[in-house]
């Protein structure tokens, strides 16, 4: 015998009324058990969205700073970054250094106003090459305006009538930034003229005699053992290239060349290596370069 069911139960208890109030019931309960079960789903589903937002802004710091630790080369970001230096938004990095039109006279479109400076130069008796220099040259002196702790402000600001702005006025932050001072005897030295016949037998520095750079004739490159060249400065010709060691001879100060180790954080340079070197430093290899007999 089949079972009466639900139906004829309800008809034995109290007929056509009590039918339909259960089966209103059981509609609601079905709706409310809906909405719990999407309520939940919903709040799962969240959960799951800030886990995968949070996630995805964690791989995407990892991102940046592998790609600046992996030698990601260029200016930006980087301590020579204007808007690293001031930590001010939309301010143009290339005016800091350059302008296109009416800057002091200096290459390269030199954009920077400082007064004269009276420097200390680096000495020592085993400084076979000293030129007996009394200031930099440039564009060592160009360097310095920014890195020998004197303020200094732009020639021409950017916008329409260059109207001044205080953002571009500097001077450097010992804290965060390589301020070097005037007195340049404990620094390595620079505005030599580079010849290596000059190093004696005593120090024997192993020196590499220069080369010629081949998209330059007027330009003498210092090739080392790493396979980068280091350029030389100073007035030149293709029948008398350029012999004077600069700052830029060991740095790439637009950043330029990729290797591993480069950090910044709260706008300081925190990694195992330092921005601007014109090759890999790690292990003392661009020093060696040069002075090969030392490593």
């Amino acid at each position: 015998m089949r079972d009466k069911g639900l139906f004829s139960e309800l008809s034995e208890k109290g007929g056509e009324k009590e039918i339909k109030q259960q089966c209103s019931r059981s509609r609601e309960g079905k709706k409310m058990s809906m909405y719990f079960n999407l309520q939940n789903g919903g709040e799962r589903m969240r959960k799951t969205l800030v886990l995968l937002v949070a996630a995805l802004m964690i791989l995407g710091v990892a991102t940046l700073l592998s790609a600046r630790e992996n030698g990601q080369p260029g200016i930006q970001d980087t301590p020579h970054d204007v808007q690293v230096m001031t930590g001010e938004a939309g301010l143009e990095p290339c005016a800091m250094c350059h302008t296109p039109h009416s800057g002091t006279g200096s290459y390269p479109l030199w954009n920077r106003d400082q007064g004269p400076q009276t420097y200390t130069m680096y000495n020592s008796p085993s400084y076979d090459m000293n030129d007996f220099n009394t200031g930099p040259q440039d564009p060592s002196a160009l360097c310095l305006v920014c890195h020998n702790g004197v303020f200094s402000s732009l020639v021409n600001y950017p916008g329409p009538g260059s109207h001044s702005n205080e953002n571009y006025d500097y001077q450097m932050n010992p804290t965060f930034w390589a301020m070097l001072d005037t007195d340049l005897s404990n620094e390595h030295p620079i505005s030599f003229t580079y010849d290596p016949a000059a190093d004696n037998s005593q120090d024997n520095n192993g020196f590499p005699a220069v080369i010629p750079c081949p998209t330059a004739a007027w330009r003498n490159w210092i090739p080392g053992a790493s396979g980068a060249n280091y350029p030389l400065y100073g007035p030149g010709t293709t029948t008398s290239p350029t012999t004077q060691f600069e700052c830029a001879t060991c740095h790439a100060v637009h950043d330029t060349v990729a290797y591993a180790g480069k950090q910044m954080v709260g706008g300081k340079s925190v990694g195992t290596q330092v921005f601007f070197l014109r090759a890999d430093n790690a292990g003392s290899a661009m020093c060696a370069d040069c002075h090969v007999n030392r490593l």
